[in-house]
């Protein structure tokens, strides 16, 4: 990979076995909870670099559609705000980032302004069985990965049509089977599909004005 991440496929990976692997390595965990709860995939960011956690005993097409998701979940969350504060402050703001000394009062205001996350970053895939996030503070953050890995995968260019064309079944069938998609995951980019699409009917209320006395 051209992004500075490592893969590591664990067997029936949980959070727990994510957080004993990091801290086997000496690695920063971000918090991340020592639970016995599954996850299909998990990104813990730091200083610039990941470690992306993948279900070995996933399907093939599950551990695709979790490879893409949490690299997407790398670059948005991770990489390219540290690229916009260092566009803005300069290799001075690295230590904060970074999360190895405190933060100066201007990189304080910079960063928490921006949105910009500081030290190690965890991400996992945490949904209901819809495939929608659980919480609503992670609903942002998984919304924006999800969509940008529909567009590397399945992008919109050419699944709209399919959408718009066959049946919404069917639509959710094709887009599994030509893209790749898990059918969890097709039919909630479906869903995102019809959503952007405009009313066909648009309902206009006609006001008919009372006369006047």
């Amino acid at each position: 990979m051209v992004l500075p991440i490592r893969l590591v496929a664990i067997p029936g990976l949980t959070c727990g076995m994510a957080r004993d692997w990091l801290d086997s390595k000496g690695r920063a965990h971000g918090g991340l909870p020592r639970t016995s709860r599954r996850l299909h995939g998990c990104m813990v960011a730091h200083a610039g670099k990941g470690v992306l956690f993948y279900d070995e005993q996933d399907t093939a097409l599950q551990q695709r559609f979790t490879l893409v998701h949490e690299v997407a979940h790398f670059v948005l969350d991770h990489h390219l705000p540290r690229v916009r504060a260092f566009r803005s402050l300069g290799e001075e703001i690295r230590p904060a980032l970074d999360g190895t000394q405190a933060r100066a009062p201007h990189e304080a205001l910079f960063l928490t302004l921006q949105r910009i996350p500081s030290g190690a970053q965890v991400r996992f895939i945490d949904r209901n069985s819809s495939g929608d996030p659980c919480t609503g503070k992670t609903m942002e953050s998984e919304l924006r990965a999800d969509r940008l890995t529909y567009e590397l995968l399945a992008p919109a260019r050419e699944a709209l049509p399919l959408v718009r064309d066959l049946g919404r079944q069917e639509a959710e069938c094709e887009l599994s089977s030509r893209f790749g998609l898990p059918m969890r995951e097709a039919r909630a980019y479906v869903r995102l599909l019809l959503a952007r699409e405009p009313a066909r009917r648009p309902f206009f209320l006609k006001f008919t004005p009372t006369e006047e006395r």
